[in-house]
């Protein structure tokens, strides 16, 4: 599929030297060996990660491997050089990875079959571009690649084109999309944390009074209850250990979660992410009771699955040592700039000093 436009330039600030080339919009099946996908950026500069690790080639190839998704990945190329990329997947019923269906996320509407763009799950959502694109052109690049992925999903008799999780700062493609005829609606809060320098001590002197004085208090029952935090490479004997940990979690909370599909999809991503994945861990003697997954992309960090011994953890606050104390001192000792907590559990993760950024889903009907 190629369709050339000539790139004009705007004639005004936000120019690069790109904005008087010739583009032209391919489709990859895969991106995990493809030169330059992991050098696009996302956002309209906002204090945000400009990778994302959802987004990057390696963790969309691991998508890939789950479920039957259609992969169609758009690259937008002049003279030969990437100038920016839009991940595709299609979502219809019989999908079957549970965090990329759009059950309950547009409620009232008829969507499915669509057209998934921009990263198949919640997080940060949207179309990559080249760091060193103007404005005009980087407008010109994104609105682009979302009409190809409207026209890819015509082909397919898909019903709709949807962009599930984007950043509310992200002013730039909301206003090209709003252009293009897309719908918004409110999404969920999306959490991160600046961590303060100085560690777990420094963390709890950034706090407000009243929640430092109830994470000392939290930290003490910890240490009185014989639980131990730390961080850890996330080997494949630990994989075995914490995945029934994450199935106990699941079950919790009515989320069917099969053992077998846990411990392969983390053993995929820690081959396919080698050094980065850590466990956070909980530990009573020599038996883990808490986990959470730790992925460092790029000198920031995402915290992903968590999973607890309910019966070991009883009324000690594990959640929060998990989630937040065991980590802060890994943090400073490597310079990470931020800790992304994804979504839910608002109240909780507010009080411990994340920043709930406002988010939007978008979605057009084709």
């Amino acid at each position: 599929m190629r369709l050339d436009r000539e790139m004009k330039s705007p004639g005004a600030s936000g120019t690069s030297r790109w904005d008087r080339m010739q583009l032209t919009v391919t489709v990859e099946s895969s991106v995990a060996d493809l030169p330059g996908w992991d050098e696009l950026v996302i956002g309209d500069g906002i204090e945000l990660p400009s990778h994302d690790l959802w987004l990057s080639a390696k963790v969309l190839h691991v998508s890939e491997v789950f479920g039957n998704k259609d992969p169609q990945h758009l690259l937008a190329r002049a003279n030969g050089t990437l100038l920016g990329g839009l991940a595709t997947h299609r979502v219809d019923e019989h999908v079957t990875d549970r965090m990329m269906r759009l059950d309950g996320v547009f409620p009232g509407m008829d969507v499915l079959p669509a057209r998934l763009v921009g990263g198949p799950y919640d997080g940060r959502t949207g179309a990559l571009t080249q760091p060193s694109l103007g404005d005009e052109a980087r407008i010109r690049v994104v609105s682009r690649l979302f009409a190809e992925a409207e026209d890819i999903a015509r082909r397919n008799g898909e019903r709709s084109v949807v962009c599930r999780c984007v950043d509310g700062g992200d002013v730039l493609l909301r206003d090209v999309l709003r252009d293009r005829g897309y719908r918004e609606i409110p999404g969920p809060d999306h959490f991160v944390l600046v961590p303060p320098p100085g560690g777990l001590d420094g963390y709890i002197d950034s706090l407000p009074s009243r929640y430092r004085n109830l994470v000392r208090r939290e930290l003490r029952k910890l240490r009185d209850g014989g639980i131990a935090l730390t961080v850890e490479p996330l080997t494949a004997d630990l994989i075995t250990t914490v995945a029934p940990l994450i199935v106990n979690l699941r079950n919790k909370h009515d989320v069917d979660a099969g053992l077998a599909t846990i411990t392969a999809r983390l053993g995929l991503l820690r081959r396919a992410l080698k050094q980065s994945m850590y466990g956070v861990l909980a530990r009573s003697g020599d038996r883990v009771v808490g986990f959470m997954e730790l992925i460092v992309y790029r000198g920031n960090a995402w915290g992903s699955q968590a999973g607890f011994d309910y019966e070991a953890q009883g009324t000690l606050p594990m959640y929060f040592g998990v989630l937040f104390y065991g980590v802060m001192d890994f943090a400073a000792e490597h310079g990470l700039r931020i800790l992304d907590y994804t979504f839910g559990t608002e109240d909780a993760k507010r009080s411990r000093g994340c920043e709930g950024r406002k988010t939007v889903r978008l979605l057009k009907a084709v």
